[in-house]
């Protein structure tokens, strides 16, 4: 297992910065919000997007791309100077993509979005913006619509069911609606509040367990994921479903989220579910005491952090009307 941060941290992927010439410009004219593009699906809808863009005139823009990097990079930068290309040497995980944006983000709002989605003009509205701040939302999510102009179910209600943790897929319905997971990734990121959560856990591979890892720490530790129907984002190609495997990435979900436990003041991991866990891992009892000892640690580090855990959050989350 990697060591996993104790707070946020910048990513050591090596990378390099192209363009982005006219940030400065257009930052001025929006209440800055920056657009992080993760590249998916090559490049066959990248620069009709690239143009929609241009007509957002958004603070900035940055795309991320790699490690293979495309041969047109460096023409694209010259027709797009208001995009800043951040080109990884490896391949790595969405989650750490987006850590790296919103710590390149010179603004305090981030859209992470897709390169195979459609972005509407407008975008949002700055009062939609000044609300998101002041109420302090760690993850604003959007109205998502399918390739087909369909609704995406896109909110995420967290059950248990037969004792064990499911994700229910809810349509969007109304200002605020509580999501656990940003869909996709999907949303604006408030910069200040995302750093303090500590962001995505880069030692987590598996996006399905990497993105759950996220929003039930953001609950835990009394931050918000809310739906606002200000926010439109399309797919230009059809959706692809998740890896749900309960693998390397489901064990170290469980251990900071789902055997935490909150005892009024802080949270601990009890020694007690270290045993279950030894006799249900699959990499032998030495391995598993080391990964059960690096994830208490990290609870201890954190422990006066979390507000609630993870029993008494499914227990209070309302199912929709």
């Amino acid at each position: 297992m990697s060591t996993i941060p104790t707070i946020f941290n910048k990513s050591r992927i090596s990378y390099t910065v192209v363009g982005g010439s006219k940030r400065d410009r257009l930052r001025k004219l929006t209440g800055g919000l920056t657009v992080l593009l993760l590249n998916r699906g090559g490049k066959f809808f990248r620069s009709e997007l690239f143009q929609e863009m241009q007509k957002l005139k958004i603070a900035a823009a940055i795309c991320i791309e790699g490690p293979n990097v495309p041969y047109d990079i460096e023409p694209l930068s010259r027709h797009y100077p208001e995009i800043r290309f951040l080109l990884l040497k490896e391949e790595t995980s969405p989650g750490e993509k987006i850590n790296l944006g919103i710590a390149e983000a010179e603004s305090g709002f981030v859209l992470a979005t897709w390169s195979d989605m459609k972005i509407p003009a407008p975008l949002i509205s700055a009062k939609a913006l000044r609300s998101i701040s002041e109420a302090e939302v760690l993850c604003t999510v959007p109205v998502l619509r399918n390739h087909k102009s369909e609704i995406v179910p896109s909110i995420q209600i967290p059950a248990l069911i037969k004792g064990k943790l499911k994700l229910i897929p809810w349509l969007p319905a109304r200002e605020g609606m509580k999501s656990i997971v940003p869909f996709d990734y999907c949303g604006i990121y408030l910069k200040n509040i995302f750093l303090l959560s500590g962001g995505f856990d880069c030692s987590i591979k598996n996006p399905y367990w990497q993105k759950l890892d996220f929003g039930f720490r953001a609950f835990l530790w009394g931050n918000k994921i809310r739906y606002s129907p200000e926010l439109r984002l399309s797919y230009s190609a059809e959706l692809l479903p998740e890896d749900t495997t309960a693998d390397e990435s489901y064990k170290i979900f469980f251990l900071k989220n789902l055997a935490v436990r909150f005892n009024g003041e802080m949270g601990v991991l009890p020694y007690s579910k270290s045993l279950g866990y030894l006799l249900r891992s699959d990499t032998g009892p030495i391995y598993a005491y080391k990964e059960f000892r690096e994830v208490k640690k990290w609870v201890e580090i954190n422990r006066c952090r979390f507000k609630t855990d993870a029993q008494s959050l499914l227990a209070r989350w309302e199912m929709p009307e």
